[in-house]
């Protein structure tokens, strides 16, 4: 009898709640943001208090071991078991019950940290701490783990900020606890009696002096001021209870920040300037070391930070970020004035201050992308000691590597003496493991060393446990084992965390010696931005969540659901499961699991740009499903689609009869069964002539004054929206250019690529690059999608000579923009008062920067223009046309559709991508233009 036979009828007769006993909902819960990975026995996702308590209940009740969980962003194991995951962030995200004057709010234990200061920004409030995971971790996780963030030295920890928790026990009780309500007694007065018999062992085991400390089921706090379950639930990692609502206690944000930027040559000097700058009471001291910032090189989404840091024109070691609140302008001009390190800026200006603060959020992420198997790994990341210590702590932690060998990497909260220190080890070597497990027993002796605490702010979990009693005495573990007792008695809550119950910081790996990833098929694609392997690419994935960020464009299928297997780590721990074997299936790339994680990827880019990782799901998913072709054959929508070139050439034949039979129903019926074209979709129609047509019959300009620019038509310009190429035409040739188009060349190869048909996309590649190669001549793209092949996707087929040809590509707006800059007056515009917004397509996002189309539509007399803070399209080629898809699609563009109707009555809209223009259409009823329609309107 399986487990599910066995449980099902369990979980259905006390329950409504969903719980789910498949291998897809198994494995994409076996790993968090940790090196840990345990599969659970069974997945639950709670919509009411009600539900949680009773599933709760029945896993208790049948000895199942129960780990609740939120985004799973955390980083020692903590919200991974081998039991039921009672998955936390999904349904819970509900902000209520606002109190202005009484500085309050209630919270779903899902809801998003961004999510809640964006809602309580225009209040003038905000929740203090502030973690480098805002974007995506949940109030429930930070609650478990008594999360603090950099401004800990202003705000303190969560437990801070929370008056009270409401919770569900082991038995399935719901109760509400905090200092001036508590609904558990007995409990209570357990607490109580166990604190006092070990007054003195707390007094000894917990000094003062740290910021940032583990609370141990808060025996200090429980000392100090007895009666308040809510500090004894808050950070004990779901060990207790489990964590469903709480209100937070709010505070104003400050009126005004400043932050000053220091740089060095060394991480030392930077740690012995951080003890000089304390007694200006900063904000915050965040350390940036060059291990990590080297890794944003290269990276279009860290670009302008690094420009704004000089970290190419001007290097160093490292760099402090301080930040103040109060007086700005003399602490900074203090702070300038003791001259330290190698060079001193400052910041004020609120958007450079985003830069910078974005590249140090994204620390985690951006270390864990190291290219290669060796990786810079959390464990021995989490140690506080005294701020003032932190030179010689460093030099102590480097004395404990450098005999095994280990590089490492500082970063992180110097101000409250809390450095994250990422050892570089390779998990799938047994020799690299064990040093790393060497070095781990060295960092827990240094700390004790220096009265700190192993775990400030991520908790103990896994990664720690093994080492508790060393730092809090028997007595003290015995103390908090009852406890624990008094909440859960049959020990069902999480088990395997906090106590050192056999718990090793090198167990249950993620990886492990001799790990390697089979691969069915053999590769075709370059993966050339980094990994240079599919396999490297896929290992890219920590876990570490970025991809379920709040708000979009990454990962927008997750946006719309809320589903772990539509976001990229989801994917990526599926299609690793998939291919190590996990998922027992007869043919890995024919099975349902892959399917789930390939079937629904937008192939929007994204991930390549928002992954600091640098996952590329859309490589991975055009290999996997080129594999599946070359050995069970090319499906007939995946044909059809590939060809989206000889469908328009055909259709442009006679074009007005193929479109009165493609948009009548019977014809759109028939397709949808046939081929699984959504009925409901409607489809493009073909153009009366043809662009490249009408560019042959037109009377040429002459020779331009500024050279000649090749004009890329694509599939849609030429057999769909040939008042686009004219447009743009009629705009670059006012910019004194001569406009021809490409000769002997193809589609792109852009739909074929995305259906994982490669060899069709490579011939076209081919075929594209030999007609355009030689030469200066600039090439203009007026669709994102074909300008990504040729300056991404053409290099990762390995198409000869790619790389020169990309380097003369511009999109249309990029182009006018940069000819703009430099001579502002040469093209005139008409003047006319009016708004223009601006949705632009992931794969522009993805590869250029966006803002140029801001920057472009504003140079027009009189208008106003904005780029929209949107999200995905949900069209994306062909994916929304598809039946089985067509909700998702429509799920997917709702945020974008909705700011759109948003917009003030004769606002023109504009959107740079055919498929994007399709859906708005579709489901608006607004018609987008294309950007150089907006410009060809201006002109005389």
């Amino acid at each position: 009898m399986t487990p599910r036979q066995k449980y099902s009828p369990l979980f259905a007769h006390d329950t409504d709640c969903e719980v789910r006993f498949d291998s897809l909902a198994r494995q994409l819960y076996a790993t968090d943001a940790s090196i840990y990975q345990i599969e659970p026995f069974a997945v639950a996702f709670p919509r009411t208090v009600e539900q949680a308590s009773s599933v709760l209940r029945a896993a208790v009740e049948a000895g199942i071991p129960v780990t609740p969980r939120g985004a799973g962003t955390g980083l020692a194991g903590g919200a991974i078991g081998d039991g039921l995951i009672l998955e936390l962030a999904r349904h819970t995200r509900i902000i209520s019950d606002l109190d202005i004057d009484r500085r309050t709010v209630r919270v779903g234990a899902g809801v998003v940290l961004d999510q809640l200061n964006e809602f309580l920004r225009p209040h003038g409030l905000c929740f203090g701490p502030d973690v480098a995971t805002s974007s995506r971790a949940t109030l429930g996780g930070m609650i478990a783990n008594n999360s603090s963030g950099a401004r800990a030295p202003i705000y303190g920890t969560t437990i801070d900020h929370v008056e009270s928790v409401e919770i569900i026990l082991a038995d399935g009780t719901i109760a509400t606890v905090g200092a001036d309500q508590d609904t558990l007694p007995r409990h209570r007065a357990e607490v109580d009696a166990i604190v006092a018999r070990h007054a003195d062992a707390i007094r000894e085991r917990f000094p003062d002096t740290l910021v940032k400390r583990w609370p141990a089921y808060a025996l200090d706090d429980c000392l100090r001021a007895p009666g308040d379950l809510s500090r004894v639930v808050i950070g004990s990692e779901g060990t207790l209870a489990a964590v469903w609502s709480a209100t937070l206690r709010l505070v104003p944000p400050p009126k005004r920040k400043g932050l000053g930027l220091v740089f060095f040559e060394t991480v030392e000097e930077a740690m012995q300037a951080t003890v000089a700058i304390l007694d200006l009471k900063p904000a915050a001291i965040e350390h940036v070391d060059q291990v990590l910032f080297d890794q944003t090189r290269d990276q279009l989404e860290f670009r302008a930070a690094r420009e704004l840091l000089e970290l190419d024109a001007k290097p160093c070691g490292a760099f402090l970020i301080v930040e103040f609140y109060d007086d700005v302008d003399a602490r900074l001009d203090a702070l300038a004035k003791r001259k330290l390190g190698l060079r001193f800026t400052a910041c004020t200006d609120p958007a450079h201050m985003l830069q910078v603060w974005g590249l140090r959020k994204r620390g985690l992420s951006l270390l864990s992308g190291c290219k290669g198997p060796a990786k810079p790994i959390a464990g021995v990341e989490d140690v506080a000691v005294r701020p003032e210590r932190l030179p010689e702590y460093v030099a102590a932690a480097k004395a404990a590597a450098e005999p095994l060998g280990l590089e490492m990497s500082f970063y992180g909260h110097a101000a409250s003496g809390l450095l994250h220190i990422r050892p570089v080890v390779d998990l799938h070597k047994a020799d690299s493991i064990a040093r790393y497990r060497r070095l781990a027993e060295r960092i827990s002796s240094v700390t004790r060393e220096f009265a700190g605490s192993l775990t400030g702010e991520h908790g103990v979990g896994i990664a720690r446990a093994e080492f508790m009693e060393e730092h809090l005495g028997r007595e003290l573990v015995d103390a908090m084992r009852a406890i624990k007792a008094a909440f859960d008695p049959k020990g069902l809550m999480n088990p395997g965390k906090v106590f050192p119950d056999g718990a090793r910081i090198d167990a249950p790996l993620r990886w492990g010696d001799g790990y390697t990833i089979p691969t069915p098929f053999e590769p075709v694609l370059a993966f050339a931005a980094k990994d240079e392997s599919f396999v490297g690419n896929l290992e890219q994935c920590n876990g570490c969540g970025d991809c379920r960020k709040d708000p979009p464009t990454m990962c927008p299928t997750f946006s719309a659901t809320g589903d772990e297997i539509m976001c990229t780590r989801g994917r990526a721990n599926i299609i690793r499961a998939v291919l190590d074997g996990r998922i027992s299936t007869a043919d890995p790339l024919v099975c349902d699991e892959l399917e789930a994680a390939l079937g629904n990827c937008l192939s929007c880019k994204a991930c390549k740009k928002e992954c600091p990782s640098n996952v590329d799901l859309a490589l991975l998913k055009a290999e996997l499903l080129y594999a599946r072709q070359r050995k069970h054959g090319v499906r007939l929508l995946e044909r059809m689609v590939s060809r989206f070139d000889l469908l328009g050439k055909m259709g442009c034949l006679m074009p007005s009869l193929a479109n009165a039979i493609l948009q009548t129903n019977a014809t759109r019926l028939l397709l949808e069964k046939s081929v699984g074209l959504a009925s409901k979709r409607p489809l493009p129609r073909y153009a009366r002539e043809r662009f490249d047509h009408w560019f042959a019959k037109r009377a040429a300009n002459g020779r331009g004054r500024r050279g000649r620019v090749i004009l890329w038509d694509d599939c849609s310009v030429r057999y769909y929206e040939p008042h686009i190429g004219m447009a743009a035409v009629r705009v670059i040739e006012a910019a004194g250019y001569e406009v021809v188009l490409p000769k002997d060349t193809g589609c792109c190869g852009r739909p074929a690529f995305s259906v994982g048909r490669l060899d069709v996309a490579k011939r076209f590649g081919a075929r594209n690059i030999a007609g355009l190669r030689g030469g200066d001549t600039p090439i203009v793209f007026l669709e994102p999608s074909c300008y990504s092949m040729f300056c991404g996707d053409y290099r990762e087929l390995g198409i000869p000579g790619a790389e020169d040809v990309a380097r003369r590509c511009f999109l249309f707006e990029a182009f006018i923009e940069g000819l703009l800059a430099r001579e502002p007056d040469a093209i005139a515009f008409r003047s006319e008062s009016c708004r223009v917004a601006i949705h632009a397509h992931c794969h522009a996002k993805a590869l250029t920067d966006v803002k140029v189309m801001a920057a472009l539509a504003g140079r027009l007399p009189g208008r106003q223009a904005k780029l929209m803070d949107t999200g995905c399209c949900g069209m994306a080629g062909s994916f929304g046309a598809i039946r089985t898809k067509y909700d998702l699609s429509l799920q997917v563009a709702a945020p974008l559709i909705q700011q759109i109707t948003a917009l003030e009555p004769g606002t023109r809209l504009v959107a740079s991508g055919t498929s994007c223009r399709q859906q708005i259409t579709h489901l608006s009823g607004a018609r987008p233009l294309h950007i150089a329609e907006l410009l060809a309107e201006a002109l005389p």
